[in-house]
């Protein structure tokens, strides 16, 4: 059972996952609601500080804002919601600005800059969040003190939301009761499967096995088992393509780490091409720093597993 208080400090309990008229943020003067049948794919709760996205990619990052304090992020599925995107977006801006949030950016997937907007933001992946590159819509606000962002998109029968909170460390302690016990250690998700089948069921994989010191693109040499996988797979789908996205440990400043997990990403397609005959045209290099880790960033553990690169399934044509 999940308590998630309102407002007026009255919970909704839920019985699960799945939630009816699912009261999930308190905001100025109510709570953000999802259709009945909503069912919550996953939480963190967090106190410290995020981005928001506040302009389209600009063609060599998305311009953010910083903001601070207690940190909540929801991924929720809405099975069979036949609404488009755009529409789920529109009902949950109406909430935001009926409680007096302002509005700092909107936009779909084009207009937001496409692959390299999509993977600037957004905390939670698949299985818990799906995003189609070409179908997705994003939404930030803020209300004085209170910041909110949301993402959605839909995958055949089924529309993806996440959903992100910011509000005052010591307002939200008392008013969102989470249920939850903070976790000092790392949280690693393992890879599930061959990476074939992860690459065509969730359209993108962990590269195991690649280790990066902190600050450092250097590949060690040798054969790498997940390269020699990622290899046969784009061989034997020659028209296939996939995006090599690098991602760093949280250690020093966004633009460095952008910068140093763009030549990881980089180190990785070059090994691909020369040492496992991978066709250039199949591989794309892209660097998101620290902003999308597996772990927390503060353990070594932690730190080690968000030193990666991943294989995203871009085209399957």
């Amino acid at each position: 059972m999940t308590n998630i208080m309102g407002k007026t400090g009255n919970a909704l309990r839920v019985s699960g996952l799945v939630v009816a008229s699912a009261l999930l943020f308190p905001i100025a003067a109510g709570a953000l609601s999802l259709p009945a049948g909503a069912i919550k794919q996953a939480e963190d709760v967090q106190i410290g500080q995020t981005d928001l996205a506040r302009a389209r990619f600009d063609g060599s990052a998305v311009p953010r804002r910083t903001v601070e304090g207690r940190i909540t992020r929801q991924a929720w599925k809405l099975s069979g919601d036949s609404r488009t995107s755009f529409q789920i977006l529109q009902d949950l801006r109406r909430q935001l600005t009926d409680d007096g949030f302002e509005p700092l950016l909107q936009c779909q997937s084009v207009s937001c800059g496409g692959f390299d907007f999509r993977f600037a933001v957004g905390h939670f992946k698949a299985p818990e969040m799906f995003v189609d590159l070409g179908d997705y819509h994003y939404l930030s606000a803020s209300n004085g003190d209170q910041h909110a962002s949301v993402l959605v998109s839909r995958a055949q029968a089924d529309a993806y939301v996440e959903l992100t909170l910011v509000a005052p460390a010591d307002a939200a302690a008392t008013n969102v009761d989470t249920g939850a016990t903070p976790v000092t250690t790392p949280t690693i998700i393992p890879p599930s499967g061959p990476l074939q089948a992860q690459l065509d069921s969730a359209g993108h994989a962990v590269l195991s096995g690649l280790s990066f010191a902190t600050g450092s693109a250097t590949l060690a040499e040798g054969d790498s088992p997940s390269l020699a996988e990622l290899a046969r797979y784009l061989t034997d789908h020659p028209t296939r393509q996939v995006a090599l996205v690098g991602h760093t440990d949280a250690q020093g400043g966004l633009e460095g780490n952008v910068a140093l997990s763009q030549k990881r990403a980089n180190a990785v397609r070059i090994r691909l091409i020369e040492q496992y005959g991978v066709k250039p045209d199949q591989l794309s290099a892209e660097g998101i720093g620290y902003l999308a880790p597996r772990a927390a960033n503060l353990t070594t553990e932690g730190r080690d597993a968000n030193r990666r690169v991943e294989a995203v399934l871009i085209s399957t044509e």
